[in-house]
């Protein structure tokens, strides 16, 4: 059994691996199940304390209490010398979910995975710091954010601000007045299934000073339209202005998007753009905003894939929407309507596409049968 189990020698196998092939095997395991490997041998006993990978599940214990019991008394024991190349955490259970962030900051986390409880957006503890020069990307699920919670933690981190925030992807998060995202280095941004709360006229959501960004997503599956707001020009698009590549997914009628209308910007870089429900509003008023001001546009896709919001249907503009001066999109080779088979907004977009693309022949229109249900975020 000896030589079966460690070669002639009679050696334990365990024994036999690299420190690099055993770190990388504990990467896979969540957290609990790697405290446990050491149990099977000596050499193995202190091998997760320094693990450069944690994944960290609170529906791999028992109950929270075990949950608890297992950060009071692991979390002490991981050594903080040895730098993490990722933290994926998953809890609902904010002081202690600070403590695993704020380990991961001090071990110069380079990816961050924080997830809250998928049916109820948690609040971010006090306590939690991103106060890092390291940090590269961090993904954020099932959230509450406000400017005045969140905010600091990213002015706190030089890099994310100035340098090393590439990619920032936020999901099923709601977002209070003031949030701000300001990253110049930013290449990809994800907002996906988000919900803004609060009067508009606070800018509940701000997009400024993206200058790198090359593909961005902002999908809002809830239509947010409230009867009283302070009616104002928000900027919400500037901050989308540099973008290659944008998806911008919402119901009939998402005020987030149309209040952005009256000082929407020239997209001077965009290639490729989504559009969903929201842009058919007002005799397609959106869409020939935002065609109108994207000059280089090579692709679009139009995703209709809702019923217009009973609440919405005889809701007036928010402002005088007025005449937009005829334009051509010379450089629109492909369009892709996704719809259902009996939409007949189908329609009203070729009509409008007669009137905009100098020869509509050269162009490769695709209509693609859609069910009637909403889009699957998971897709996104």
């Amino acid at each position: 059994m000896a030589s079966a189990a460690g070669g002639a020698s009679g050696k334990d196998w365990f024994d036999c691996l690299p420190d690099d092939l055993v770190h990388h095997v504990l990467s896979f395991l969540p957290a609990l199940d790697a405290v446990r490997t050491s149990v099977l041998s000596r050499r193995w006993r202190d091998f997760w304390v320094s693990m450069p990978r944690l994944n960290v599940d609170v529906g791999d214990f028992r109950d929270d209490g075990q949950f608890e019991n297992f950060t009071v008394h692991a979390l002490p024991l991981l050594d903080s010398s040895v730098p993490l190349r990722s933290l994926r955490l998953r809890s609902s259970l904010h002081y202690l979910s600070a403590l695993w962030v704020n380990h991961a900051v001090k071990r110069k986390v380079a990816v961050l995975e924080y997830s809250g409880r998928a049916e109820l957006c948690s609040s971010v503890d006090a306590s939690l710091s991103l106060a890092s020069s390291y940090l590269t990307k961090v993904v954020l699920k099932h959230f509450d954010f406000d400017y005045g919670q969140f905010w600091p933690l990213i002015d706190a981190c030089p890099a994310l601000e100035n340098l090393s925030l590439k990619h920032l992807r936020i999901v099923s998060c709601l977002f209070y007045n003031g949030f701000r995202i300001n990253a110049p280095n930013l290449l990809t941004m994800c907002l996906d299934d988000v919900n803004v709360n609060g009067p508009l006229g606070h800018d509940s959501l701000v997009l400024e000073n993206l200058s790198s960004l090359m593909t961005a997503s902002v999908s809002v599956y809830h239509c947010f339209y409230p009867k009283h707001y302070v009616k104002t020009e928000l900027h919400f698009f500037h901050g989308l202005s540099h973008a290659r590549n944008l998806k911008l997914i919402a119901p009939l009628y998402e005020a987030l998007f149309e209040e952005g209308l009256p000082t929407c910007p020239v997209f001077n870089n965009l290639k490729c753009l989504v559009l969903g429900d929201w842009c058919m509003a007002f005799d397609l008023y959106p869409l020939r905003c935002i065609l109108r001001q994207s000059p280089m546009l090579e692709e679009l896709c139009v995703e209709l894939g809702e019923e217009e919001c009973e609440n919405c249907k005889n809701r007036k503009p928010a402002f005088s929407y007025g005449e937009i001066s005829p334009f051509w999109c010379d450089r629109l080779k492909t369009i892709k309507i996704k719809c259902t088979e009996h939409d007949e907004r189908f329609v009203a977009l070729l009509q409008l596409f007669c009137k905009i693309l100098v020869c509509i022949e050269e162009v490769d229109i695709d209509r693609q049968w859609v069910s009637a249900q909403p889009p699957d975020s998971s897709e996104l």
